[in-house]
C-alpha cells in the first residue's frame, strides 16, 4: 500500500500533454508533419501521438515511470517493494503495446525524455522526422519496426563516457 501523500503525488503526475509530449508535437508540426491523432485508442496502448495513414505509433517516455535505459535512475528508498512492482509493470505494459503494434504492422518509435534536453533535442527530432518519413517511403515492403529514437550506438556511448573519465582524448 502506498502513502496518502504519495498518492496524491502520483495523481498529480500528468499523463498526456507533458512538457516532452508537447515539444515532440512541436518540431513535428515546424517540420511539415502535422495531422496526427492524440492518444488514438484505437492503437493498442493508445501512443501519444499517432499517425494512423502511415502506421507510426510515437511514444513519449519519462524517463522514470518508464525506466529509460540510458539513465539508470535508482529506485525511491521508501517502499521498494511497491515501486519496483509499479515499474515492473510499467515497463511490461510498454513492451507488450510496442510488440501487438509492431506484429500488426506499425512503425514504433520511442523518444525517451532524456533525448529532449537542450545538447540533444535537435539531433533526436531529426531522428524523429527522418523516421516517420521513412515509414511511408517503405510503405507496405518493410511493416513492422520498433525504433528508440535518438539513442546513442553503444559503441559510441561507451566511447564517450570513457572520454568523460580522462581515458580517452579527441
Amino acid at each position: 500500500m502506498v502513502s496518502e501523500a504519495t498518492h496524491h503525488v502520483m495523481q498529480a503526475n500528468k499523463s498526456k500533454n507533458t512538457k516532452p509530449e508537447l515539444k515532440v508535437r512541436q518540431a513535428l508540426r515546424e517540420a511539415g508533419l502535422g495531422g496526427y491523432r492524440l492518444h488514438w485508442k484505437k492503437a493498442p496502448g493508445k501512443p501519444d501521438i499517432c499517425y494512423p495513414g502511415r502506421r507510426v505509433a510515437i511514444f513519449v517516455n519519462g524517463c522514470f515511470w518508464h525506466r529509460c535505459p540510458h539513465c539508470a535512475l535508482p529506485l525511491p528508498k521508501s517502499n521498494v517493494e511497491f515501486w519496483t512492482q509499479k515499474f515492473r509493470r510499467n515497463v511490461s505494459r510498454d513492451e507488450r503495446d510496442a510488440l501487438l503494434l509492431v506484429e500488426a504492422g506499425w512503425t514504433v518509435l520511442v523518444v525517451w525524455e532524456c533525448h529532449l534536453k537542450k545538447d540533444r533535442f535537435a539531433g533526436t527530432m531529426a531522428d524523429l522526422v527522418r523516421q516517420v518519413r521513412l515509414s511511408e517511403s517503405l510503405g507496405k515492403r518493410e511493416r513492422g519496426r520498433y525504433v528508440e529514437v535518438g539513442a546513442i550506438d553503444p559503441w559510441k556511448l561507451a566511447m564517450a563516457r570513457r572520454r568523460a573519465r580522462g581515458h580517452l582524448r579527441r
